[in-house]
């Protein structure tokens, strides 16, 4: 299945920014943070002299979420100025799964991608919806292509389904509904 996705990254490279990830590179404890952070990393690297807008528009956005579900001066603690500059940074990234979502979709905003490809092997379910609805919302010119072993229930509108075992018996295929 890798190879097989490898010849799609390539092919789509060929029609604009290509973002993809294989969950199985990834330990299941921090996949969904490593998956965030590869992505965020590919839209750097595909940016033309961009790199520092579209960093500060993920950590802005981070920091921002981290401040709102901050109750007070308590939460305002976990920063604090003797803090070595890794312990801060590592705090900023720590942030939930939906708030790295949120930073990523403004950092590929901010990117100016218009049309955008991405492909994930192996997300979980809820990572899924999240991920495919923001990134969708700031770059609707987008194609997805999700390949799992496990069958999803509901697959969000425009992503491309695809699961091992079916793809072995060739009903390999599931678009979303129109």
């Amino acid at each position: 299945m890798k190879e097989i996705c490898r010849h799609i990254i390539d092919l789509a490279k060929e029609n604009g920014a290509v973002l993809y990830f294989f969950c199985s590179s990834a330990t299941k404890s921090r996949r969904s943070s490593i998956l965030i952070h590869t992505l965020l990393h590919q839209v750097v690297c595909s940016s033309d002299g961009k790199a520092n807008s579209i960093a500060a528009a993920f950590l802005s956005t981070l920091v921002g979420g981290h401040f709102q579900r901050s109750q007070g001066f308590q939460r305002l603690q976990d920063f604090r100025v003797d803090d070595h500059l890794d312990d801060t940074v590592r705090k900023i990234l720590s942030a939930p799964d939906n708030e790295l979502i949120e930073a990523l979709a403004e950092a590929i905003k901010e990117s100016g991608i218009q049309e955008l490809s991405v492909i994930v092997d192996g997300l979980q379910e809820n990572i899924v919806c999240s991920l495919f609805e923001l990134i969708s919302e700031v770059t609707p010119k987008s194609e997805f292509l999700l390949t799992t072993r496990h069958p999803f229930g509901e697959i969000p509108h425009g992503v491309t389904y695809i699961e091992y075992d079916k793809e072995r018996k060739g009903l390999h295929v599931r678009h979303s509904p129109a």
